[in-house]
């Protein structure tokens, strides 16, 4: 009984922590990868590459919701998001054959120095 009790109060937390990174990616368009990842490798304890690979898996799905109210509100023309998403396939697809002959502190601090690198451009560019 009070294991049932722990996998479901288990199951709430996910549930509530993707609510949480699927408004996230709502607002922001990006990052919720990065704090799913986050999630995954420091708060349930689980390996890299199971995180990065449950991340790759999951975005994409809350991610088509968004898409569909930014196609209505922008100008961009379907044939450059047929573009864009065949790039992001191959690219994704070697990406991801590449993350698994990598070691995991390696693929966690690659990932750590383009958020800080990137972070420090749009600090950069919004207060200089």
């Amino acid at each position: 009984m009070l294991e049932n009790t722990i996998i479901m109060k288990k199951k709430i937390i996910d549930f509530l922590v993707l609510v949480i990174i699927g408004i996230i990616n709502g607002l922001f368009s990006t990052g919720a990868g990065q704090i799913l990842v986050f999630y995954y490798i420091y708060i349930l304890k689980k390996d890299t590459k199971e995180a990065r690979e449950k991340s790759l898996t999951l975005i994409p799905v809350i991610s088509i919701p968004t898409m569909f109210f930014y196609l209505n509100k922008s100008n961009i023309e379907i044939r450059n998001i047929i573009v864009v998403l065949l790039i992001s396939l191959i690219f994704g697809t070697l990406g991801n054959k590449l993350m698994k002959k990598i070691n995991s502190k390696i693929l966690n601090f690659v990932s750590g120095l383009f958020l800080i690198i990137f972070s420090a451009i749009s600090l950069w560019r919004l207060y200089l």
